[in-house]
């Protein structure tokens, strides 16, 4: 018996040990991964590329993945990169930004209904050139949460890899292409606007951040997409609005906002992208093109129309993650909180017509349930 305890009262300590060692290296390589993600974006703002914390440490980081080296696990951190963009963000819905979102629902409501229209014949190009089945096609290419589609086309019978791998395409390439194109329009004189506006006092930041921590949580409980963006953006929001806070986040806060979300979304690229999964790359990068293509086109006709910035709109009509976009908008000077509103009732009309419009989908291909 003496001999037992020991044994046991031994395996105890190492068990522990065996955790810390564990928790030890898993933060090593979030801050290896951070670090380098940090040097990336300033490498990229010395040369002169738009976006720079956020494009820098993606640039970096997806390399790294794609050497096959452990970083995958700073995507576990993301969530802190949202929260603080839709803090950012939510603190610009005055009581005029409300109003203007309103007079424009009517516009957002058509605008999402087509963005899934598009997304459908981008699912037909991957059919045809991968010959996968039609469910896991069309999840593939909506513009959702790559998990909340993940988890409705499992239920259906898709495949998790190809939507996985096209998800991960459409948010990097979508991230990536957009400043860029943003930059050939910087001429407009509603540029920089939105960066001009004062710093807010820290306790203002203290009411902001607490607020956005609440719902922030709340959501995440249920598992709403994009839960601590969204629920920081609205509980900002509603402070913005009662104009109980004005002002915009210190510069420095937003910046290592982008270098996180810059690190997350690089850390989704692995080794297997360029070896065994290489072919599915390949075609989800031709569907992602066709469909930011035609949304970007689209958003360019609907501001020459309408008279609203063409920069603004395209992001607004990006198929993209919506704290990547809006923090692209509010990075830029433009309006953010007008692409937060068509990116959050986008995301919403997705999960709910995504199954009715993939039965219609099926239907129309002739697919099989």
């Amino acid at each position: 018996m003496p001999d037992i305890d020991k044994e046991n009262g031994d395996a105890m300590p190492h068990a522990a040990k065996s955790r810390w060692a564990a928790f030890a290296r898993a933060a090593g390589i979030v801050a290896a991964t951070f670090t380098a993600g940090l040097g990336g974006g300033l490498v990229a703002k010395f040369i002169g590329l738009p976006l720079p914390f956020i494009l820098g440490p993606l640039f970096v980081i997806g390399a790294c993945g794609l050497a096959g080296l452990e970083v995958q696990i700073v995507r576990r951190i993301r969530p802190a990169g949202q929260f603080v963009t839709g803090s950012a963000v939510g603190a610009q819905f005055t009581q005029a930004v409300m109003l203007k979102l309103l007079a424009l629902l009517p516009l957002i409501v058509g605008a999402s209904l087509f963005a899934i229209f598009v997304c459908a014949l981008a699912a037909l190009i991957l059919m045809r050139m991968m010959n996968i089945d039609e469910k896991s096609a069309f999840f593939a290419t909506m513009p959702a949460g790559a998990a909340e589609m993940a988890n409705i086309a499992l239920r259906y019978g898709g495949a998790l890899e190809p939507i996985t791998i096209a998800q991960t395409m459409r948010v990097a390439l979508t991230v990536t292409a957009a400043p860029f194109l943003v930059y050939h329009f910087a001429d407009h004189p509603d540029l920089q606007t939105i960066t001009q506006a004062p710093v807010m006092p820290w306790a203002s930041i203290g009411l902001l951040a607490a607020g956005a921590a609440v719902l922030g949580f709340a959501f995440s409980r249920v598992r709403f997409p994009n839960s601590w963006f969204l629920g920081a953006l609205l509980a900002s929001a509603a402070l913005g609005a009662s104009e109980q806070v004005a002002g915009r986040v210190p510069d420095m806060l937003l910046t290592g906002a982008q270098v996180l979300i810059g690190c997350s979304l690089g850390a989704q690229f692995r080794k297997e992208f360029v070896t065994r999964l290489f072919r599915l790359m390949l075609c989800s990068l031709v569907a992602v093109l066709f469909s930011g293509c035609t949304l970007a086109l689209a958003g360019a006709l609907l501001a020459y129309a309408l008279g609203f910035p063409v920069p603004t709109m395209v992001l607004a009509l990006a198929p993209a993650g919506v704290a990547e976009m809006t923090l692209t908008g509010k990075v830029l000077g433009l309006d953010a909180a007008l692409i937060a509103g068509f990116h959050m009732l986008r995301i919403i009309m997705v999960l709910v017509l995504c199954v009715p419009a993939f039965r219609l989908f099926q239907w129309a291909i002739g697919g099989r349930g």
